[in-house]
């Protein structure tokens, strides 16, 4: 491996139930490793600091702790890849992004690096429903590449050049337990009513540049179709789509309660959500 290759960073805050796969998964893989944690109060840091990784502390958001990581100037591998404490890399998923790093390292006309994942939901892994696989840019050339600011739904933005797409997949595990779940989606839900109606005012542009080509796609559909349906009903056909047309129920049992939770329940409670806020203007 090139010496100066790749930083992996992880934003963190009470992980200490993933922390560990997550850095036996790739720390291998990476010159340096660096651990944000939003001051968790939990075993997180003291977990992540039992290996070679350099860990910060920071209250700040998410998207700011990105910002001040990527303009602070610490990183000095010739790439970066964000991964997520519920993340895993596979042996043929990181050997992969090695050769894919080396391969472009000094091709300036390729900066970004396309992950793609599997997703497990209550010890399963979904295979259809159109939750697999799902790309995302995660990895790109230090310096190439920004995160948005938005309330919900951020990606990274390639300034320039072309993305390259994985192979093999990384996993994502999207479950602690139900109310974990349900919880972190009503925080989302209240965010995305916000995005739709901070969009829909004009207050804030709809961005497509620099996106990965299915999030561009996912983007262009959602706020010019999927918003333009009746509120309630959208949430209904997108579940219906999901579950029969992308065969979510293939994935049995569990693809059924993911289908009905992400794509019907947490869509209706954006609606909701949006309801009430034009609601208390009246």
């Amino acid at each position: 491996m090139n010496v100066q290759l790749l930083s992996i960073v992880i934003l963190t805050y009470n992980e200490e139930n993933n922390i560990r796969d997550c850095l036996e998964s790739c720390i291998q893989y990476a010159d340096k490793v660096f651990v944000i944690d939003n001051y968790s109060t939990d075993n997180t840091v003291s977990i992540a600091s039992e290996y070679k990784v350099e860990v910060f502390q920071d209250e700040r958001l998410p998207r700011d702790r990105i910002k001040w990581i990527l303009e602070s100037g610490i990183i000095k591998t010739k790439w970066v890849l964000f991964i997520d404490a519920d993340e895993r890399m596979t042996k043929e998923s990181g050997n992969e992004l090695i050769e894919k790093c080396e391969k472009y390292a000094n091709d300036d006309s390729v900066n970004g690096i396309v992950v793609r994942y599997k997703l497990n939901f209550m010890g399963k892994d979904l295979c259809h429903g159109g939750f697999y696989p799902l790309c995302k840019l995660r990895a790109f050339k230090v310096g190439t590449a920004y995160y948005e600011t938005a309330e919900v739904d951020e990606h990274y933005v390639l300034k320039s050049g072309k993305m390259v797409y994985m192979k093999n997949d990384f996993l994502h595990y999207d479950y602690k337990d139900l109310k974990c779940w349900i919880d972190k989606h009503t925080i989302y839900a209240q965010r995305a009513a916000m995005d739709f109606i901070n969009k829909k005012s004009g207050n804030e542009k709809i961005n497509y540049q620099g996106l990965e080509f299915f999030a561009k796609i996912k983007r262009f559909v959602k706020y010019n179709i999927y918003y333009n349906l009746p509120a309630g009903f959208r949430a209904w056909t997108f579940y219906k789509y999901c579950y029969y047309i992308r065969l979510g129920f293939l994935d049995g049992r569990e693809g059924k309660i993911y289908a009905f939770l992400h794509s019907y329940w947490y869509r209706y409670l954006v609606d909701i959500f949006i309801y009430n806020k034009e609601y208390a203007r009246q």
